[in-house]
């Protein structure tokens, strides 16, 4: 059956994609005893390293939207493992930042080169001019997704009693259009 969401299709190929990356990060975490969440940690502490900037037990939590709590406990389990070691700020002694280990480089290379050795002859497929397009189409749906869950809200109370899976908005309902391709 043909969806009346023009972008279905489209939709239908980005949330395979996403499922597929899912699925590579769960199995190289447990390969290496390592959570989702560490992945995803690390993951950003990658970036302010390259872009010169430091990562804060803080600025970690909220970028994962974990509690305090649960931050903490992340960062002592990276720390534990060997990926991360905590240094106090010379700018500010009662800042903490954190910084990858080589320990943890070494397992990020053994874990994502050959992910990015099967995408980068995917990506040889692909003109420079598509690329750029594929890039500008990746950042739209980034930003667009990340709106899109600043903006989202709870149920009304009337909606909530409702039986599951019932429609009562047309963006439910173009939803559930595209959930079922």
């Amino acid at each position: 059956m043909k969806s009346s969401q023009p972008h279905a299709q489209l939709l239908a190929k980005m949330r395979e994609f996403t499922i597929e990356s899912d699925r590579y990060v769960d199995k190289a975490a447990s390969l290496h005893g390592l959570h989702r969440t560490d992945l995803n940690a690390l993951g950003l502490l990658v970036r302010p390293r390259r872009q010169q900037e430091l990562m804060t037990p803080g600025k970690l939590g909220e970028a994962l939207n974990l509690s305090s709590p649960a931050t903490t406990a992340l960062v002592d389990r990276l720390e534990r493992s060997g990926h991360v070691t905590r240094c106090r700020s010379e700018s500010d002694r009662r800042q903490v930042d954190l910084t990858m280990t080589d320990t943890a480089r070494s397992v990020g290379r053994e874990l994502f080169m050959p992910l990015a050795a099967q995408l980068g002859l995917a990506l040889s497929n692909y003109s420079p001019a598509e690329l750029a397009v594929v890039e500008r189409f990746l950042e739209d749906m980034t930003a667009a997704t990340a709106a899109a869950a600043t903006n989202l809200l709870p149920p009304a109370p009337e909606e909530s009693s409702q039986i599951p899976g019932a429609l009562s908005t047309p963006a439910a309902a173009v939803a559930a259009e595209v959930l079922k391709t």
